[in-house]
């Protein structure tokens, strides 16, 4: 019995060291998965290319909820959920202009990695774009995973986060966590920092 037990101890250490190789193996991916890019090659991408903005969907939850005969709530958070994805939108029609923008659903989420955008972009009147694009960044409202910072959040086109470096993030709540920003002014500030990045660079490259 003890040799008994003894195997098994190893046998969970043997799998625990393995998991945690695995672990480490996928954190060392992630990293080098990471943009190397400087601020200003950064900015000068994301002027080049475009935006693909992530809307929840809330499919899975919406469909539990009919499941277990609970319609009006799968009703009240559908609306909700509709009622917050038409103020992204609005927001980043009236704000943003510094790159094309479109948007996609969240259960999309695996075609956008793999780069496959055919009938799934859509533009702030819910109508589908055909668009083929080489390159492009995505966002979302939700907190960095790093910094743990609320907002609206800038990835790849893998929906990885970027460098810490970077300008990738504007923060929902500011002066000290005291004041808390729409939607609209969250994207505009963002818009107007972008903007002020790439003039600054645009006048440097003249001055030289």
């Amino acid at each position: 019995m003890k040799n008994l037990s003894f195997a098994r101890f190893i046998f969970i250490c043997l799998i625990f060291l393995q998991g945690a190789s695995v672990s480490s193996l996928m954190a060392q991916e992630n990293s080098a998965e990471r943009q190397t890019l400087s601020r200003e090659e950064f900015v000068q991408e994301l002027k080049n290319s475009a935006l693909l903005v992530r809307l929840q969907d809330r499919t899975n939850t919406i469909a539990t909820l009919k499941e277990k005969g609970l319609i009006n709530e799968a009703e009240k958070l559908a609306h909700q959920q509709r009622l917050e994805n038409r103020e992204t939108l609005l927001s980043f029609t009236q704000t943003f202009d510094f790159c094309p923008v479109y948007f996609f659903y969240a259960k999309d989420s695996e075609a956008i990695r793999s780069g496959d955008l055919e009938g799934i972009l859509f533009n702030t009147n819910l109508e589908l774009v055909p668009v083929k694009l080489n390159k492009f960044y995505t966002a979302e409202f939700a907190e960095t995973p790093d910094l743990g910072i609320d907002g609206l959040i800038v990835m790849d086109q893998r929906l990885l986060n970027l460098d810490n470096s970077l300008p990738f993030f504007e923060r929902r709540f500011v002066f000290f966590n005291l004041k808390e920003r729409s939607k609209a002014e969250i994207i505009e500030a963002y818009n107007t920092r972008m903007n002020d990045y790439f003039n600054f660079y645009q006048a440097k490259k003249k001055a030289k």
